[in-house]
């Protein structure tokens, strides 16, 4: 158990943590930032989410590149609903219960976005829009929901500059693939293969971001940096990450106690003394 200098139970856990108190108790990552109290308890899901995304990410910009035959349109499809749209709905239902909104938000977004675009895909694929088998494709029904997901991703990009760079890179990358897919309904194959590489650019990004993570989680050291904003000193949660490794016993249990601003870490014997007058925290 720790003290606090002159009985200050927040500078204890600065001690132990080398962070200010709310980074040290409250889990955090480079994707969002937790402020429940108990996020330290569940492991982040956010790796999950970025490497499946990543994946299906890759996997469409093969489609819009043009590197894939026709031919496996529908394992393309496959790969997309799973990777890309139900994985990282679970994803955003497991933050959500972390309360990382932001992450959650993000996760459900691109989610839909998959789920939505592979439904219609196979839905057509199939025949069961028959008046669309005679009319086309409406090029520019897909193209206004791909800039809409192109505009949600311009005002990820502005709330990315309050965590990191890779963020910001990452949201950059897909808000730009979304306006070349968006444009190429009715430019033309060159700028939807554009997009295709800017979705590349997105797995790149997301495969980083989730790597940082995973790295930090296995070896508890920042190997993989995501180049945290010196000016967003509140989402620098390195600190916090380590608290999920190391959070001493009694400081969890004060916290589950809901007392958390009144932390009294105590560095003598648990087992009270001298009459019972021993101060703990169990």
């Amino acid at each position: 158990m720790f003290r606090g200098r002159k009985g200050n139970s927040d500078q204890a856990v600065m001690d132990m943590h080398g962070a200010a108190p709310d980074q040290a108790i409250y889990g955090g990552s480079a994707f969002g930032h937790s402020v429940s109290p108990t996020a330290h308890l569940f492991a982040d899901p956010a790796p999950i989410g970025l490497f499946m995304f990543g994946l299906a990410s890759a996997v469409s910009a093969g489609y819009n590149c043009g590197w894939t035959p026709a031919s496996i349109d529908y394992v393309i499809f496959t790969f997309c609903f799973i990777s890309g749209g139900m994985i990282p709905l679970v994803v955003s239902l497991l933050e959500i219960i972390r309360n990382n909104m932001f992450a959650a938000v993000t996760f459900a977004t691109y989610g839909s976005f998959f789920l939505s675009y592979t439904f219609f895909g196979l839905m057509y694929a199939t025949g069961q829009f028959p008046a669309l088998l005679a009319t086309g494709l409406p090029l520019e029904g897909l193209q206004f929901a791909l800039l809409m997901y192109a505009l949600l991703s311009v005002i990820f990009i502005g709330l990315s500059f309050r965590m990191n760079f890779a963020l910001t890179a990452l949201f950059t990358c897909i808000a730009l693939a979304y306006f070349c897919l968006a444009i190429g309904q009715t430019r033309g194959v060159r700028v939807t293969k554009a997009g295709g590489y800017f979705s590349i650019g997105v797995c790149i990004t997301t495969w980083w971001l989730a790597l940082a993570e995973l790295v930090f989680d296995v070896t508890g050291k920042p190997y993989v940096p995501v180049f945290w904003y010196p000016w967003g000193g509140e989402q620098k949660m390195t600190a916090a990450m380590s608290s999920r490794r190391s959070l001493n016993p009694h400081v969890h249990q004060a916290i589950m106690n809901g007392s958390k601003k009144n932390l009294a870490v105590d560095n003598q014997a648990a087992m009270p003394t001298n009459g019972g007058n021993g101060n703990t925290i169990v």
